[in-house]
């Protein structure tokens, strides 16, 4: 099985081995999930990213341990941010985050 190298933007130097079947599903729902414009939470990302997948009817042995959907959520959205596809918003907290190419602040 393929994997891909995903980046951490917190922590250039470091990568992790993620299996590409898995990576791509998330990255799909992240980038369908996420606005254009204006912000959403990590939480809210995460809540779309699990309907998303009931919506496409993705098989939950991909992802069965309590936790994995978010651990998933997590790496790609760091890998997404490293790679410009996504940015979170400066100094907010919580996290809020959006699709690149956004001007909408």
């Amino acid at each position: 099985m393929s994997s891909i190298q995903a980046r951490n933007v917190n922590h250039p130097e470091h990568r992790e081995n993620l299996k590409a079947a898995k990576y791509n599903i998330i990255r799909e729902a992240i980038l369908a999930v996420l606005p254009e414009g204006g912000w959403m939470s990590f939480t809210d990302l995460e809540d779309g990213v699990r309907a998303r997948l009931r919506d496409q009817q993705v098989p939950q042995k991909l992802f069965p341990k309590p936790g994995s959907v978010r651990w998933y959520c997590k790496a790609v959205q760091l890998d997404l941010e490293a790679r410009g596809e996504i940015q979170r918003q400066p100094r907010k907290s919580p996290l809020r985050l959006r699709k690149s190419g956004s001007s909408v602040a």
